[in-house]
């Protein structure tokens, strides 16, 4: 690249700055084709096996689920088999055990055994 003269007026200067114009648009020009080159662009095979591997990985995931459930319970499980069950069904199996007036703060307490609604469930009598 030539350097500019500084003492060039007029129509001189002008060539020169039009020829430095050429070579920063032809450098801009070819750094834009060597980004191109790199670019990544999906053919319609790119697409079809990617498609066919995002299958194939959700696939070996629910295997994976239903082989080891223990390791990732679910949330039904969660509901039905982590609840507290009450130690007396029923007031006639609680007086047999010999347990009277269950408080409401006690895990055993029910309040469709609490026929008064005092808070205490299966009071004697």
């Amino acid at each position: 690249m030539q350097p500019i003269p500084s003492t060039a007026d007029g129509p001189a200067r002008l060539e020169d700055a039009a020829r430095l114009q050429r070579r920063f648009y032809q450098a801009w020009h070819r750094q834009g084709a060597a980004l191109r080159r790199h670019r990544i662009v999906l053919g319609p095979i790119d697409v079809v096996l990617l498609a066919c591997l995002t299958l194939c990985l959700f696939a070996i995931g629910m295997g994976l689920d239903r082989m080891y459930p223990v390791v990732r319970p679910s949330v039904g499980h969660a509901v039905t088999e982590d609840l507290p069950r009450r130690p007396y069904p029923s007031c006639e199996d609680a007086h047999q055990a010999g347990v009277f007036s269950i408080p409401r703060s006690s895990p055993a307490y029910s309040a469709d055994q609490d026929g008064n609604n005092n808070g205490l469930a299966c009071e004697p009598g």
